[in-house]
């Protein structure tokens, strides 16, 4: 039987999800793309799951596109299908309701890199080699990196990053804000667990609402985002959860 390239697990409110080729550094293949596909879309089916971890098996995240696929001269409709396929992969990352931390350990290379920028929390180890290297192969960027990059740290590094090629470590892309958080690796697993147990404690439709504002936030006008915020704000205000905060505070003051 043939071995899944993406494992699942779930516990409590989490559900890992874990890139499955490590014989080669976690490298995609078409299949691999559609499987990973189909895990997001299940796991936004999923209310009982708050926190999505994506990693890597073995000791590296994932060096993007498998060579093999280079070599193999396929035509040019086959790779728009497969492009159109990473297209649907990166949309159902964005488009669940849960949050998704990509913890990063050895190489993001390529797609692999952009991958993780497309979680909303990406923590690496500090010696992580990151690398967005399309210009150094000769093809262009790819797996939303044209979409993420300029956000996440401005035009004037991101064509730095996409331009240049060049290998960050896990503590240089803290440092400039492309990602998240970088900790020594020993650490990595303990920190990336404390962060998914925080979010799953959280409200999977307040989350999703501040995941759904962010990502839209570029396209919308002040008016428009505002009239966005009343519309679900005068939702949300209805809630019990909310009146129970605000019961236990006002008793916690003696005011209730």
């Amino acid at each position: 039987m043939k071995e899944s390239t993406v494992l699942i697990g779930k516990q409590d409110r989490i559900c890992t999800l874990t890139i499955n080729r490590p014989y080669i550094k976690n490298a995609w293949t078409l299949e691999f793309v559609e499987e990973l596909r189909d895990a997001f879309l299940a796991v936004g089916r999923d209310k009982e799951i708050h926190c999505v971890v994506l990693e890597g098996a073995g000791r590296d995240f994932s060096s993007g596109a498998d060579y093999a696929l280079f070599k193999a001269a396929l035509s040019p409709s086959v790779w728009l299908d497969g492009m159109r396929t990473l297209k649907a992969l990166i949309m159902a990352m964005r488009g669940i309701p849960q949050p998704v931390i990509a913890k990063v350990r050895g190489v993001a290379i390529g797609g692999g890199a952009n991958l993780a920028l497309a979680a909303d929390f990406v923590i690496a180890a500090e010696d992580a080699r990151i690398c967005e290297n399309f210009s150094n192969i000769g093809i262009i960027v790819d797996a939303g990196g044209n979409y993420f990059l300029p956000r996440l740290v401005g035009l004037a590094k991101a064509r730095e990053l996409l331009y240049l090629g060049d290998m960050l470590s896990g503590r240089a892309a803290a440092d400039m804000g492309l990602i998240y958080k970088a900790v020594p690796d020993a650490e990595l697993d303990a920190a990336v667990d404390a962060l998914a147990q925080r979010l799953a404690g959280k409200s999977l439709e307040v989350m999703a609402l501040i995941k759904e504002a962010l990502d839209t936030s570029f396209e919308m006008s002040l008016q428009t985002t505002m009239e966005w915020e009343a519309a679900h704000q005068s939702i949300m205000t209805q809630r019990e959860e909310l009146k129970t905060v605000v019961e236990l505070y006002l008793k916690s003051r003696g005011k209730a």
